[in-house]
């Protein structure tokens, strides 16, 4: 298992791992027509600015693992993804604690589509993320994890 971080690739290996990270991630269509025009004309631009990254583990060609990570002041997975092949044997606990790293928070903002709170529910237990709110902003019901509180006025 290689790790690896997308702004510190070049060449035909950042085009390559870029193409390869949005085909994995590409599910997000259901969830957000959007996705495309996000990933290309948003996520990969922060890159370049320094406000993001993209940190995935190869075991040899195959993505093992993936986060997408925004790191303004909002400190944000936006894309946490463990191949199928690779669940349950550790591999998010890893990607996690990288993520962590990169944010300097072990409590990052995280959005997770309600239909999908149960494959997630190991990882809020085990870092104790809690439900700041909930948004039915796109095509489901989302739960939100970790938002800072806002005062309402």
């Amino acid at each position: 298992m290689e790790k690896y971080v997308l702004s510190k690739m070049t060449g035909k290996n950042f085009s390559k791992a870029i193409l390869e990270v949005y085909l994995q991630t590409s599910y997000n269509h259901d969830q957000y027509p959007g996705y495309l025009k996000w990933f290309y004309t948003v996520n990969l631009p922060r890159i370049f600015k320094g406000e993001g990254d993209i940190i995935f583990y190869l075991d040899g060609l195959e993505i093992v693992s993936l986060a997408t990570l925004k790191n303004t002041d909002e400190k944000k997975i936006c894309t946490l993804l463990v191949n199928e092949d690779y669940q349950n044997k550790g591999y998010s606990k890893q990607i996690l604690e990288n993520s962590f790293e990169y944010l300097g928070t072990d409590k990052p903002l995280i959005t997770i589509p309600n239909k999908r709170l149960d494959e997630f529910n190991k990882i809020i237990d085990a870092y104790h993320w809690i439900e700041t709110d909930r948004t039915d902003e796109y095509y489901s019901e989302e739960i939100i994890f970790n938002a800072p509180k806002v005062l309402k006025k």
